[in-house]
């Protein structure tokens, strides 16, 4: 499968600078399966391509890209922190019913970011081209859209009534 990272690195981070001098020195190594671009990018194109986003974000109040990246039927793995929590769920397979959108991760290290992708890589192994396409569906139609609330908060306010009672 493909996948693309997103997220920022900090300035003064020390720790996100040696991940982005890893990344990049993996594209260097793998320069046939690995491209790194450090910065800000329009990705919608590559997403169209990719079967996975990766956002292992420290922090993420809300989170567009994991929206981005369902509604290109992407997958996301994701540090599940802020917006990223409320909008991934797990995907599982049951039977003929799929459920979930992605991956997440508690801890910000490593070995929990690697297993969340581990578990995708198990997914892609064991499903089939009929379950993958069912969980690609799933996950275009988990993007959330404001105009559903606002709808919902329309049709319950004209469903409130007020009573008032003359005695």
């Amino acid at each position: 499968f493909q996948g693309i990272i997103g997220g920022p690195v900090p300035s003064r981070d020390q720790r996100g600078e040696e991940l982005a001098h890893g990344l990049i020195q993996t594209g260097n190594y793998y320069p046939e399966s690995v491209s790194v671009t450090i910065g800000f990018l329009d990705v919608s194109i590559s997403l169209l391509g990719s079967d996975v986003f990766l956002m292992p974000s420290m922090y993420e109040p809300g989170g567009i890209s994991q929206l981005e990246a369902f509604a290109c039927g992407c997958f996301v793995v994701a540090r599940a922190t802020g917006g990223l929590r409320d909008t991934v769920h797990p995907l599982r397979i049951k039977g003929r019913f799929t459920e979930g959108n992605g991956f997440l991760f508690v801890d910000f290290t490593p070995q929990s970011f690697y297993d969340a992708m581990a578990r995708c890589a198990a997914f892609f192994k064991q499903a089939n081209e009929a379950q993958i396409y069912k969980a690609r569906c799933k996950a275009g139609s988990s993007v959330y859209y404001w105009d559903r609330s606002a709808r919902e908060y329309i049709k319950e306010i004209y469903a409130l009534k007020e009573i008032i009672r003359i005695e």
